[in-house]
């Protein structure tokens, strides 16, 4: 039976985001679709010894257990680049799944990982946590994995560029949406929560607040309609570390004119059950991203029935297709013309909406999984 740890410290964050999600998805998914192996959800606490945490018992599979670490995450970002606490202190396995880039310090080369994008690589301006010893560990691991995932054939591609990873070492595994989740929520539920946030009338909706999310040259579109047909935006997400303490959304917010000013608002970090009442609600997605591995708000918009504005840059293009209005996310002037048809034309929006659910209920976890298990018993195996 292959033995498989899953570095699930992701998946069990406070606060998860898109990596957090896959992470998530995937532990609950690979036990039931490969019940011959046996799976670790592996991660640290700091309070693992006084309670005994358990984030994954309503899987139900008697081929998963958790195995959480009393070591605390903070010191564990200092210790790692030293190369310990190893992973095999704590238990055996044939193959360390990273979720996350870079594994849990290891000695072994049965290690599958996932990169989800180079945009470290391709704008660095934007990735300020990407530290040297970081960046150094994500280069081992791309020289020294037994396989490499990437979620799309354009991460794919900076893989082979980038690094010169080997083209049969990266597998191409689309991620998915879950669309028990992810669905048109109901007319009452959307009152509830433009109740709660304050919004009144029309508005689109912009997810995530990193620099890579284009905010300042979205906020500028937006001040660039015409004031007659401008609903309001409101901007979810929250704020991402800077070494220097800036947000890229708010600091280009106060430059705005006032009226413009008071048409924005800004909602945070959102549960999941929030953000897919959010987007159910809105004329649309505006996603004019500088650059995306994948682009889970693309895919959770469209299961929401939401229409999206995205760009034709990265992977975007290849996630869209043909169910997304796709702009220069360099050109404010093609964005703003994006939001303008977005807004005013009906036809368009019906047949995104459409098009937007079809494309999203292909993306499935279940046949994510069953791909990301082959991959790792190819790892597995002997020689």
């Amino acid at each position: 039976m292959l033995r498989v740890t899953i570095d699930a410290r992701p998946a069990v964050a406070r606060e998860r985001t898109g990596v957090g999600n896959y992470a998530w998805n995937l532990i609950r998914r690979l036990p039931e679709v490969d019940p011959d192996a046996s799976y670790v959800a592996w991660y640290v606490h700091s309070k693992a010894a006084i309670r005994r945490w358990r984030h994954f018992d309503d899987v139900g599979a008697p081929n998963l257990r958790e195995r959480g670490i009393l070591y605390p995450s903070r010191l564990l970002e200092r210790t790692t680049r030293h190369g310990f606490p190893r992973v095999e202190w704590f238990g055996g396995f044939d193959v360390l799944f990273a979720t996350n880039f870079v594994p849990p310090p290891t000695r072994t080369g049965r290690v599958v990982a996932t990169v989800h994008d180079l945009a470290f690589r391709r704008f660095p301006e934007t990735a300020p946590q990407a530290v040297t010893w970081w960046r150094d560990a994500v280069l081992h691991t791309v020289r020294r994995a037994a396989r490499l995932i990437a979620p799309s054939e354009w991460t794919k591609r900076d893989l082979l560029e980038l690094y010169g990873a080997p083209e049969e070492k990266v597998v191409v595994i689309p991620l998915a949406v879950d669309c028990e989740m992810y669905r048109p929520p109901s007319e009452e539920r959307i009152v509830e929560m433009r109740r709660a946030f304050g919004i009144d009338g029309p508005y689109l909706v912009a997810l995530g607040r990193g620099p890579r999310k284009n905010l300042p040259r979205l906020l500028a579109a937006f001040a660039a309609l015409p004031g007659d047909i401008r609903p309001r935006l409101v901007i979810a997400g929250a704020r991402e570390w800077s070494p220097h303490g800036s947000d890229p959304g708010p600091d280009a917010l106060r430059a705005l004119p006032r009226d413009v000013r008071a048409a924005v608002t800004l909602v945070g970090y959102l549960s999941e059950a929030e953000k897919v009442t959010l987007l159910g609600g809105a004329i649309g997605l505006a996603f004019p991203s500088l650059y995306e591995g994948f682009g889970f708000p693309v895919l959770e918009a469209m299961a929401c029935g939401t229409p999206v504005l995205t760009s034709d840059a990265s992977s975007l293009p290849e996630l869209a297709g043909d169910a997304a209005l796709l702009v220069d996310p360099h050109d404010v002037d093609a964005i703003r013309d994006g939001l303008r048809t977005l807004v005013t034309d009906d036809g368009l929006r019906g047949r995104l909406r459409a098009a937007g659910l079809a494309r999203a209920s292909s993306f499935d976890w279940t046949e994510t999984a069953r791909r990301t298990a082959a991959v790792l018993h190819e790892a597995g195996a002997p020689g």
